[in-house]
């Protein structure tokens, strides 16, 4: 959702003065708003499973955004966890589990690792990933490992071999929304 920025009241030793809000530029904030409604019109996370009119929606909704939000967005820091709100992507890391599809998450380790999980009731697939900035728009993503575990017990962890070049569409100052091709189009949004 868009950023909203209010003006703050400063008392003085004689008067109450309004102070402006900072002016949101193309700098500061993403307005995602026809993004999410094109997300959300899709019915699905998984684009591959989204009808073609839907997929172009979403892709120009996203392209829309390229030069929005932080200047460097490779390099804004992130944290914590976030939620695929979009996947372009053919493989598990859109969610799709055979027939079924999960959730997935992504979960900021450190300033260098991540874990991209897929949970789909009992079982959770993770893929470790490490991450380096190679510019203002663009990061390396290595993968480290895979697991597998079922009721919590693992069941595989095994070495994964793989790599790419992520570029930053746009993401948020406070990284809160990343707009990202991998090459495949992914939309995040942290919890």
């Amino acid at each position: 959702d868009a950023l909203r920025v209010v003006p703050t009241v400063r008392m003085t030793h004689d008067a109450l003065r309004v102070v402006p809000a900072p002016r949101m530029t193309a700098a500061t904030a993403v307005d995602a708003t026809a993004l999410l409604a094109a997300i959300k019109d899709a019915g699905t996370p998984v684009g591959i499973k989204a009808t073609e009119e839907a997929q172009e929606a979403v892709s120009a909704a996203a392209e829309a955004l390229r030069g929005t939000g932080a200047a460097a967005p490779a390099r804004v820091p992130i944290s914590g966890t976030y939620e695929l709100l979009w996947s372009m992507a053919k493989g598990g890391s859109n969610g799709k589990v055979g027939p079924f599809v999960g959730s997935v998450t992504q979960e900021i380790v450190d300033d260098e690792n991540f874990i991209n999980a897929v949970k789909l009731g009992p079982l959770k697939i993770a893929l470790s990933a490490t991450r380096e900035v190679l510019d203002d728009k663009r990061i390396r993503v290595k993968f480290v490992s895979t697991s597998v575990r079922l009721f919590g017990k693992q069941l595989l962890d095994k070495p994964t071999k793989g790599q790419g070049v992520w570029e930053q569409i746009a993401v948020n100052d406070d990284a809160s929304l990343r707009v990202m091709n991998t090459p495949s189009l992914f939309v995040l949004r942290r919890l």
